[in-house]
């Protein structure tokens, strides 16, 4: 009656399945037979020997992890506690949930923790049906969709309470089998791409991702962004892209990187095609960054390109030759201050000059005191004037010998030009010449002629 009831117990768990259909694990009806070796514990004077066991399972899948099944088996031994060999079976029903590691892979491990009943049954010697418990682990070996290989290890304890007996039974299997799927669930697909883990050979495919049949994200343009997720379709190959997979403008400037020559331009600065920067007035501050476009060549400009005036007399700094002018002093377009231009020196009728007051130092090029306020007017008037070229002619009276007197005129000249270039008249504008005695003016007997001839004159150059 013990082993009607187990074979109609493993009928019914075979027939469940069989009106399932394909699908992946999560909704899976799981269908195997096994077969494995026992190792029993001494079961009180019993002491069978340990034997070949083979089973059947049903099982079903509520996750691609957890599933829960059912299985019956029989493992055949013999025992000669009553002095010859007798036959002894234990036949069991058991009731196991599972977690399964790995969904998707081929090779997933797993634990399994369950309960059943343990007929025992040694032939004349009696039977008995009592509680148990079994843990245990294995791994299965995905062969295809539909089929696997299983490999099993448990420890089974059972309390049994029968004459004779009455001790806590510890036996050990191992099993091997294989095993059948069906479905009624869709093919476990983690990360939602619509490629089954099982065929997919890209997993954890970003959210939203086109990938292609192998479940790996297409990138047309590859920029390393997929399609799907790509906001900038077609990209220049070799760009730098964000996480969006548009081009990257690290200077803010409207040219790529990619395309950006002149990376780092202010932020505002105007740019070019390829990102770099002009500065139309040469003033140092960028086009669109400067206030104050076409500034003159030359003149000072503050962090906004506008000229600097320190003295706020209308002309820049740079370009103001007399940056210090007294406020409200109207200036000319150097800067400087309205002054009336120096006389003229010569006039179409005049063109040479007696500059009188301009006197020496006895035998001397030195030139005395008194002949500065003469030079002066002088150095004003050739500063106004600047077409103007003169020569300076050095002239003595005939006292002396004439040698020494030419030498001696050529140095009063040129001390006047030196004079002169000290207030800043261009030395290409005066030509220093001593004449000696050779060109008086009045008579050399007479103390008034000598001083008379005594002199320096200048002669406009054409």
């Amino acid at each position: 009656m013990k082993r009607t009831g187990l074979l109609l117990t493993c009928l019914l768990l075979a027939v469940v399945p069989a009106m399932a259909q394909n699908s992946g694990e999560k909704g899976d009806w799981e269908l195997g037979l096994y077969g494995g070796f026992g190792w029993l514990d001494d079961y009180g004077p019993l002491s069978p020997d340990n034997g070949l066991l083979f089973g059947g399972r049903v099982g079903y899948f509520f996750t691609s992890n957890w599933s829960i099944e059912g299985s019956c088996q029989r493992l055949e031994s013999e025992t000669d506690a009553a002095g010859d060999d007798q036959d002894f079976t234990l036949d069991s029903v058991r009731l196991n949930a599972l977690y399964t590691f790995r969904p998707g892979m081929r090779l997933r491990p797993f634990l399994t923790l369950g309960l059943g009943s343990e007929m025992a049954d040694a032939e004349d010697l009696g039977d008995s049906t009592d509680p148990g418990v079994n843990l245990g682990g294995g791994l299965r070996l995905n062969m295809t969709r539909h089929f696997n290989l299983r490999f099993d290890g448990r420890y089974v304890g059972t309390d049994v309470s029968e004459e004779g007996i009455d001790d806590w039974q510890n036996n050990i299997e191992a099993t091997v089998g294989a095993s059948w799927l069906f479905g009624g669930g869709p093919p476990a697909d983690a990360d939602n791409d619509g490629v089954p883990d099982r065929n997919d050979k890209c997993p954890n495919t970003p959210k939203g991702a086109k990938v292609d049949a192998a479940g790996c994200p297409i990138d047309s343009d590859g920029d390393g962004v997929a399609d799907g997720i790509d906001q900038c379709a077609n990209t220049t190959k070799g760009w730098p892209v964000d996480e969006k997979g548009c081009p990257k403008d690290t200077d803010g400037d409207g040219v790529p990187d990619g395309a950006d020559q002149c990376p780092g331009t202010p932020k505002g600065a105007t740019v070019d095609s390829k990102g770099c920067t002009s500065d139309a007035d040469k003033d140092g501050v960028l086009d669109g960054l400067d206030r104050c476009a076409n500034t003159p060549a030359g003149a000072k400009v503050d962090a906004y390109g506008c000229p600097v005036d320190s003295d706020h007399d209308g002309v820049p700094d740079g370009l103001d030759e007399c940056p210090d002018t007294r406020p409200n002093t109207p200036v000319d377009a150097k800067g400087c201050p309205n002054a009336p231009k120096a006389e003229q020196l010569f006039t179409p009728e005049k063109k040479s000059l007696v500059l009188e007051g301009v006197n020496f130092e006895t035998n001397k090029a030195d030139i005395t005191p008194d002949s500065v306020a003469t030079l002066e007017k002088v150095a004003a008037s050739l500063k106004d004037w600047p077409d103007v070229k003169v020569e300076i002619g050095g002239h003595t009276d005939s006292s002396g010998a004439a040698a020494h007197n030419l030498e001696l005129s050529q140095r009063r000249a040129e001390a006047v030009k030196n004079y002169l270039e000290a207030k800043g008249i261009d030395g290409s504008r005066l030509k220093a010449k001593g004449y000696g005695e050779t060109k008086p003016i009045a008579d050399n007997k007479t103390a008034e002629g000598k001083a008379k001839n005594r002199r320096v004159e200048l002669t406009r150059i054409d």
